[in-house]
């Protein structure tokens, strides 16, 4: 019974797999800070007054947070995991 094998050189999958990693790290820092330094902004003018009011304004604060570190970090863990295959890929 004939089997093909293929060898594939672990730094071919480690290397983008590493940069997808460090880039969604990277990416989920940085846009979780500048979107919540942006909402502080956009908000410092009028800051809730009742309880319920600052319930809602920390549960909105912390969903775009969140969607903004995930969005960005998916863009950079792309951005990194791109380059990685590309220089597995010259090499």
């Amino acid at each position: 019974k004939r089997v093909i094998h293929i060898t594939v050189p672990p730094r071919w999958y480690l290397i983008p797999g590493t940069a997808f990693i460090a880039g969604a790290a990277i990416g989920l820092v940085r846009g979780g800070q500048t979107e919540s330094l942006r909402f502080l902004a956009e908000n410092a003018h009028r800051p809730p007054t009742t309880v319920e009011g600052w319930y809602f304004y920390n549960k909105t604060k912390n969903y775009r947070i969140m969607f903004a570190g995930l969005k960005s970090g998916g863009w950079e863990a792309a951005k990194l995991a791109g380059l990685g295959i590309g220089w597995v890929g010259i090499e």
